[in-house]
């Protein structure tokens, strides 16, 4: 079959290898977080990674470094100071901070499971799942989620998350992902194109005001260069997508309706830059831009889809 699946534990977590064998792709899915630790496309001795991933033997120490490819749920970013209100109650996140502001949510190093694993022709497959308790006291609602990543052909891979309400009372829901993307050089040397209604005001805390800049500079696509990127964009409803591209490869990143925002990141070190999907605004809880209520036993789905195009 065109399409193998491997499954092997490295330091206490199991990794899941989705391989496309006639083009020479792998993807490694982590049950630690359900996220994408690598993307490599092997060309004879040539070989480009396209994720920068953690790694194994520090997976312990996964928001040192710079919680590369997390899940972001049920929150995403920033909260500020972890507090919010909910039902006429207030709840503080017991993690994790930065400063004195909560981020990134409470999924980042969960230990998902194996649900059910699929391999032919056409694509390979894995959904892992997780069951929440509740156990912090700051988001006491019990839920499950479902990551289901797909490896199809032309180097695609696609991501689908399911949570469902498994409690008696309605529950906030926002969610994204936190990849790092590398086409094999430096990001300045890297193109970025998407279409906006504009960039989110932060304020001193890179938390949103409310207001919207206008900022068409990627609208043509806009090389890098030396930009520092920490910002946060509305997306156009119409044409969501976004492409990376330098002179070998191009990127693109083609979100559902339901992930209408899109955060950027440029690390210090430039050899990346993250590319976050978001279905709601850093600080959602409290300024409700982007918030999902779901109700109880019901279920919301967030789907994207990643692909590189070898020039």
């Amino acid at each position: 079959m065109q399409f193998q699946i491997k499954q092997s534990t490295i330091n206490d977590v199991a990794l899941i290898q989705l391989l496309d064998i006639e083009l020479g792709v792998t993807i490694d899915i982590l049950t630690k977080g359900a996220l994408l630790n690598s993307w490599l496309l092997r060309q004879g001795v040539e070989s480009q990674q396209f994720i920068m991933g953690n790694a194994l033997d520090a997976t312990k120490e996964f928001e040192n470094q710079g919680f590369r490819s997390a899940k972001m749920s049920p929150y995403v970013c920033r909260l500020y100071k972890g507090q919010y209100t909910h039902l006429d109650t207030i709840y503080t996140m017991d993690r994790f901070y930065m400063g004195e502001h909560a981020i990134h949510g409470i999924m980042y190093d969960a230990d998902f499971i194996v649900q059910a694993t699929e391999a032919n022709e056409h694509q390979a497959a894995v959904i892992l799942v997780h069951h929440y308790l509740g156990s912090d006291k700051g988001y006491p609602f019990p839920f499950t989620i479902h990551v289901k990543w797909i490896l199809e052909k032309n180097n695609k891979v696609s991501v689908q998350t399911t949570v469902i309400n498994d409690g008696a009372v309605p529950i906030p829901i926002v969610d994204g992902w936190h990849p790092y993307f590398t086409l094999g050089e430096s990001i300045d040397n890297c193109s970025l194109q998407f279409s906006s209604i504009g960039k989110m005001e932060y304020d001193s805390n890179l938390l949103p005001t409310g207001n919207i800049i206008v900022d068409d500079r990627f609208s043509n696509g806009l090389k890098i260069g030396s930009l520092q990127l920490d910002d946060g964009y509305e997306l156009n409803a119409e044409n969501s997508s976004c492409t990376l591209q330098n002179e070998q490869f191009i990127l693109k990143i083609n979100p559902s309706i339901l992930y209408p925002y899109l955060q950027l990141y440029t690390p210090p070190d430039r050899k990346s830059i993250a590319i976050e999907n978001l279905s709601g605004a850093p600080n959602a809880f409290n300024n409700k831009i982007g918030l999902h209520i779901v109700k109880p036993q019901n279920n919301i789905v967030f789907d994207t889809s990643y692909q590189v195009v070898v020039k």
